[in-house]
């Protein structure tokens, strides 16, 4: 029983690294956000003081290059960092419109976004193009479907 549970926390560790590591962290400062994919973020006029504060980024799932989510945790950060902090509200649609545009520009059409603190998908999505992902308390879904462009009938006649 013991050794399970060292070997979960080994994993869990492990977890924690590749988080690290696809943020391009390194080495973190010890700390409970840190231990977890901590991201330094400064804290704005709001969050009383000029101290650093520590982004928390967890990855839920992922079906997508290394860095391509390092681009969309560099993205979500920098939109969420611009937001306005006193009173703190977050902008959903303001931060899912500049991932979604971001990615469209970046890696072609078709990439959908949806940013919230409480949400349900179920979505099919193109190989390599899934990442759902948290930045503190925002849960953030980044996909990509296919597009297969429809096939233009024109023996298709009006009849009236």
């Amino acid at each position: 029983m013991r050794e399970q549970e060292e070997g979960g926390l080994q994993a869990a560790g492990r977890r924690g690294g590749v988080v690290r590591a696809l943020l391009g962290l390194g080495a973190i400062a010890e700390g409970a956000a840190a231990a977890e994919g901590g991201v330094p973020r400064k804290a704005g006029a709001g969050d009383g003081g000029g101290e650093e504060r520590k982004a928390v980024v967890r990855v839920v799932a992922a079906d997508m290059p290394p860095a391509l989510q390092r681009r969309a945790f560099r993205c979500a950060r920098d939109e969420l960092a611009g937001m306005p902090r006193s009173p703190r509200r977050l902008e959903p649609k303001r931060l899912a419109l500049a991932l979604k545009k971001e990615f469209d520009t970046a890696y072609g059409p078709a990439w959908h976004c949806i940013v919230g603190t409480s949400f349900g998908s179920y979505v099919t999505h193109a190989r390599g193009g899934f990442l759902y992902f948290s930045v503190d308390k925002v849960y953030i879904l980044l996909f990509r479907t296919a597009v297969e462009p429809q096939p233009h009938c024109e023996d298709q006649t009006v009849s009236s």
